[in-house]
């Protein structure tokens, strides 16, 4: 029961507790080190990056070493031994005060750092606000902190961590030094969990690693508190089957036999092992993700072979991506990644995964007029066969090569006349809209006309407010229509300014305008006063129902005849 009690996650066991142990973070710590040695200390401090890189426990250290009673003048590194250290590293000193914005986001909670600000520091040189999470401070918040964080007073400092640092407004960042923590790299990473089994006496092999390196994705944190999670599943040695298991993975290996099956055209073969890789407890994103990954693997290979040496790689896809690399046409691996991706896109919005998975698989092998991936691959020779002995296709090829060598380049066509004449030339944003209706899109029309707010407008390129429209990917959609319409390319762009109006707003406004206009005529104005309660509703101009009158007309004349 004392061994439980004292057990400590090896996320939190294994934290650096010096600039040092920071992995894969070096300009920041050599441009803190020059702050702290030269004592250039900023005011404030925002730290960014992706989850578990070390935005947190850098805060930390750089507390302790502004803070450390017994720090050599000539290294930021805090001697981790004396009170203010010690303080810190349990979190409970008095000088350095953590708050979490994610649970503390309103102005009461920064008014309370506010109030706190004024008064000297209990036992340490500085007192220290540490802020993480920030980007979930309201806005109201920020406000009330931009004054204080701009001229704290000497004894003060800020430092802010966020995964979203676009999400702070550029009033803050403006007042802080901003440091980017990169995600760790996969051979650093691996060198670290290796490190970390042998200090906890687990053996690891090196697919096991680079499988946890993989799902950590540069995150130190969660590498590492995968690995405490491979070993309580098997406490003595973790292997690559550990880690699938654990995580649900497919088995590589089987993911290859079902690429090899697919670019071999076998449907059956191809559905057997993915129900097997399904029945195995894989989860089918995984399965899709997992095949995704080794095309961009083999990909990878193909152009830069030197990686089948990188041992951060797992075996399995060195030695069987490198073959698949020898067969597959870099036009085949692109047709693959394409429907895997956009197979991949249906399934995390999709039902009935297994069976839409199965239909993605079919789509593939079948793919491109049910021809077979196969037909894209390089053929190997078989010994029996000569060596100079050509195929009919590529004899032909071969003759057709000959003759046009025999022949001058012909130039490509110039773009005549007639067709720069035949590009639709679109002048302001009404004549946009209105080629929409023309061209029967009734849907879009309905939105361009009364749920987008036009910013600016330039022929080729629109700035528009698309706040009211849920559709995400209605700009695409426009920009797609209006380029094949008008014979060039469009650019729309979203803007969350507010300083634009709908097309439908500004006709309300410019028949209100009319209205008002028609009232002061003196005919008008008569008939008005003569019939009380009579009112103007809309105006119309009678050469827009013109055309209308005389159709009516000619169909009656028709019917009587």
């Amino acid at each position: 029961m004392t061994e439980n009690i004292k057990y400590k996650v090896l996320a939190r066991k294994y934290r650096p507790q010096t600039f040092a142990d920071l992995i894969g973070q070096e300009t920041l710590v050599q441009i803190l080190t020059n702050a702290i040695t030269t004592n250039r200390i900023a005011n404030a401090y925002l730290l960014t990056g992706v989850r578990g890189v070390g935005k947190t426990t850098t805060a930390r250290l750089i507390s302790m070493s502004l803070n450390c009673e017994n720090r050599n003048e000539s290294s930021c590194e805090p001697c981790g031994n004396c009170d203010s250290c010690q303080s810190i590293r349990s979190d409970h000193n008095l000088d350095v005060i953590e708050m979490d914005a994610a649970s503390k986001t309103g102005v009461d909670d920064v008014r309370e750092i506010i109030d706190n600000v004024k008064y000297k520091p209990v036992n340490s040189l500085f007192k220290i606000f540490i802020i993480d999470e920030v980007h979930m401070l309201s806005k109201s918040a920020f406000n009330a902190l931009l004054k204080t964080l701009e001229e704290p007073p000497e004894h003060v400092k800020f430092i802010f961590a966020t995964t979203e640092v676009k999400k702070i407004p550029v009033t803050i960042l403006s007042r802080c030094q901003r440091f980017d923590l990169k995600r760790v790299e996969s051979e650093n990473l691996g060198k670290h969990i290796k490190r970390i089994s042998e200090l906890e006496k687990v053996k690891i092999n090196d697919d096991a690693i680079a499988l946890l390196v993989r799902a950590g994705d540069g995150s130190v944190r969660d590498s590492i508190s995968l690995l405490d999670q491979a070993i309580i599943n098997n406490n003595i040695t973790v292997t690559a089957e550990t880690v699938t298991s654990m995580l649900g993975l497919a088995d590589r290996g089987k993911i290859y036999d079902l690429i090899e099956n697919i670019t071999k055209g076998n449907a059956s073969e191809s559905l057997i092992l993915f129900r097997d890789l399904y029945n195995s407890g894989a989860d089918i994103l995984m399965i899709f993700e997992e095949l995704l990954n080794a095309i961009h693997s083999i990909t990878q290979i193909k152009i830069s072979p030197d990686i089948k040496k990188d041992i951060s790689i797992p075996e399995v896809e060195r030695v069987r991506g490198m073959n698949f690399a020898n067969q597959l046409s870099m036009n085949a691996l692109g047709v693959m990644w394409q429907v895997l991706f956009k197979g991949f896109q249906e399934l995390q919005n999709g039902y009935q995964l297994f069976q839409l998975g199965e239909m993605i698989i079919i789509r593939l092998i079948y793919i491109n007029n049910n021809s077979s991936p196969e037909e894209h691959t390089k053929e190997i020779p078989s010994k029996h066969n000569s060596n100079n002995q050509l195929d009919s296709k590529d004899q032909e090829i071969k003759k057709k090569i000959n003759l046009n060598n025999n022949q001058k380049p012909v130039a490509p066509p110039k773009l005549n006349e007639t067709n720069k004449s035949s590009l639709i030339k679109i002048s302001n944003f009404r004549q946009f809209v209105d080629l929409f209706y023309n061209k029967k899109e009734a849907l879009f029309h309905a939105q361009l006309y009364n749920s987008v707010k036009l910013i600016s407008f330039k022929e080729g390129e629109i700035v528009i407010n698309t706040a009211l429209i849920r559709d995400q990917h209605f700009n695409r959609n426009v920009a797609k229509l209006i380029s094949k319409w008008t014979g060039r390319i469009w650019q729309i762009h979203s803007s969350d300014s507010n300083i634009g109006s709908s097309l439908s707003e500004e006709d309300v406004v410019n028949q209100q305008n009319e209205i008002k206009t028609m009232k002061n005529n003196p005919k008008v104005k008569k008939i008005l006063e003569a019939l009380p309660g009579l009112s103007i509703h809309s105006i119309t101009d009678i050469t827009e129902t013109v055309d209308e009158t005389i159709n009516e007309f000619n169909s009656e004349n028709q019917k009587e005849v």
